[in-house]
């Protein structure tokens, strides 16, 4: 296994807090990384760091950067940006800006061929030299992958502007871009965030058989556990690199955690018994060596480190307001309408305290708009939706609202005070309130533009959940944060005694959370009792319903009808006997190519497996026409029986 790069002596400093102190770090070919940290940690910041973005400490020794001859990344961020100069096909130069200006230049020379402009020669010569540089650089190639990967993610219009585009849609041609870049390290940053279910796991699929080399940051516990083989955890500056899945790694936390306070008990003990002999006055301290007060200073030191190093966890403090009415909201006969477009028709439910209720469905099919009813921010078309009296909704959305930059946590929180007051009556120093969400004292009163977006997430949860509601909606709740903290919301929730809705795309999170799961599909609300565990096989239904869908013929062609007077021939007869096995013999060919494509490695495409693809996919459309006539040949004679 070759080593493509190493990072020496990295030191990483902010104005306001240390990201790296001194940390070393290996990538070998073939890794598959999930990386894993606090917001705010140095997640996003070791990526630049590999993609040349960000520049490290001058430190002495000084930071190496040793990377292997013909290393090559590619960087997909969070968010794409540069979208309104862009149709969705041509982003693509976006993020391969060379060939984009050999593209340009070559769409001029054509245009003045054309017209018959400039030095026929020159501009030939010219042309010649630009196809052969996009030839060496792989564009055609490249593109073309781009392009089956936007069509393989179901982005069918390549012309629309991305600006135009959902974001779901954006982080589909993220994928796209990632999956189709022929670098060696392929660098993903929250890849799933806005996805769909479906999306999720062709994306998983892919990157399962892929053959690159890649480092994933990422809160969907699920893609971590089925693609990565390795585990890097930056914890207080330093990186903690385990070989395992991140399910074993996991494992290996809880051990190491035990094994931390054991040691911690035994270091305590030892605290104790120094302490006394140090408090037995000036005579004692005579009598000893000098070497036991030292170890007594180095035992308080361990003792501190390893309390530091202890996980912190995040008491989020959830309330339910505590109130007795059984059914909080209810809903008859409820339809909406925009136009001629119906969202959904005749839903009828009801929440009642407890409810802990998952609400999927596809991108576009009115979840959000079924929560802005519940909310009372829109009104449904027709039927009823029944309120308890003061009921008190709290709602977090996936588009977090903007925070003001130059306030601090301490203000923000504290609203001018400096405690914490819910509206249940408990009351908090703000400082306290504040450590429960991992901010320390010394950041609470930093202005906010100083925070990642992440710790600005968290901040908003902070704000958030200051107070009791009788119902809490959570429109992608685990965006944006970090497992520490999805892991203790996940908790607080669990335990949280209100009634809960909770629209999401991460799996682990709805199936620990959740004990009922509702699916909004084609106008209709499924209910599930069993949760998620049991929705699962209905959505698997739907995804497998709607591949069926885009494999059907545009059009159906009936088979003509014969006359009551005719009759099957002896030859047609003895064709009609053939048939079956002709179909069946066919199939299997048909079926055989399907396997033989699959086979076949998309990430790893070279020209000799670019030009068998091509000649398997000409074969397969030969073969099922000739499947798709027999079949017509077939229901023909079968209709004169």
């Amino acid at each position: 296994m070759s080593t493509l790069l190493t990072l020496q002596n990295l030191s990483l400093h902010y104005p306001h807090k240390e990201i790296f102190k001194e940390v070393t770090f290996t990538l070998n070919q073939g890794d598959k990384i999930g990386v894993l940290g606090l917001n705010g940690h140095g997640k996003s910041s070791l990526f630049k760091i590999i993609a040349g973005q960000v520049t490290p400490d001058t430190t002495v020794p000084p930071f190496i950067y040793d990377k292997s001859k013909d290393f090559t990344y590619f960087y997909v961020p969070q968010e794409l940006s540069n979208l309104s100069s862009w149709t969705v096909e041509n982003y693509f130069f976006e993020f391969h800006p060379e060939m984009g200006t050999l593209k340009k230049r070559l769409d001029v020379i054509n245009e003045k061929l054309g017209t018959g402009e400039g030095d026929f020669d020159k501009l030939i010569n010219e042309q010649s030299h630009i196809y052969e540089e996009l030839t060496k650089l792989g564009e055609d190639k490249i593109h073309s992958q781009f392009i089956s990967y936007l069509k393989f993610f179901g982005v069918e219009n390549l012309e629309r502007n991305m600006a135009s585009l959902s974001g779901g849609e954006q982080r589909k041609v993220a994928l796209s871009l990632g999956l189709s870049a022929p670098q060696e390290l392929i660098l993903w940053d929250e890849p799933t965030n806005h996805l769909d279910l479906e999306t999720i796991q062709d994306f998983e699929d892919e990157l399962q058989g892929s053959r690159k080399t890649f480092m994933i940051i990422s809160h969907d516990r699920s893609l971590l556990n089925n693609v990565v083989d390795r585990i890097i955890h930056i914890q207080q500056g330093k990186l903690r690199s385990f070989s395992g899945t991140y399910e074993a790694y996991l494992q290996f936390l809880i051990e190491d955690q035990k094994r931390r306070e054991k040691e911690l008990d035994k270091l305590s003990n030892a605290q104790r018994r120094e302490t006394a002999w140090i408090r037995r006055g000036v005579q004692a301290r005579r009598t000893k060596s000098k070497k036991r007060i030292e170890d007594y200073s180095t035992l308080n030191k361990t003792i501190q480190d390893l309390k530091s190093q202890a996980h912190k966890s995040v008491n989020l403090n959830l309330q339910s307001s505590g109130r007795k009415t059984k059914v909080l909201i209810s809903a008859e006969d409820l339809t909406l309408k925009f136009g001629d477009r119906t969202l959904f028709n005749g839903l009828n439910f009801s929440i009642a305290k407890g409810d802990k209720i998952a609400l999927m469905g596809r991108n576009g099919v009115g979840k959000s708009s079924l929560l802005k009813i519940l909310l009372g921010e829109l009104e449904q078309t027709s039927g009823k939706v029944n309120r308890a009296v003061g009921l008190d909704v709290g709602y977090f959305s996936q588009k977090r609202e903007a925070l003001d930059d130059n306030e601090t946590p301490w203000k923000m929180i504290g609203e001018g005070i400096d405690y914490v007051i819910s509206n249940t009556g408990d009351k908090r120093h703000v400082a306290s309130y504040l450590e429960n969400f991992l901010f320390s004292s010394d950041e609470i009163k930093r202005p906010i533009h100083t925070f990642s977006g992440g710790e600005k997430n968290r901040l908003q949860l902070a704000q958030f959940m200051k107070h009791a509601r009788d119902i809490w909606i959570f429109d992608e709740p685990t965006n944006d944060l970090d497992l520490e903290t999805i892991g203790i919301l996940e908790e607080e929730l669990r335990n949280y005694e209100g009634a809960l809705i909770i629209v999401g795309h991460d799996r682990s999170f709805i199936n620990n959370v959740t004990d009922k799961c509702w699916v909004l599909h084609e106008g209709k609300l499924e209910h599930f009792e069993a949760g998620f565990a049991q929705a699962e096989l209905f959505l698997e239904a739907i995804h497998l319903e709607e591949e069926l869908k885009k494999k059907a013929p545009a059009q159906v062609i009936e088979a003509p009808k014969a006359d009551a007077s005719s009759k099957m021939s002896n030859k047609e007869k003895n064709r009609y006997q053939e048939l079956p096995k002709e179909i069946e013999k066919l199939e299997k060919k048909v079926e055989s190519i399907k396997t033989e494509l699959s086979s076949i490695d998309y990430a790893n495409l070279d020209k000799e497996k670019t030009l068998k693809m091509e000649k398997l996919q000409k074969d397969l459309e030969r073969e099922e026409a000739k499947l798709d006539g027999l079949f017509e040949e077939w229901a023909l004679l079968e209709s004169k029986l």
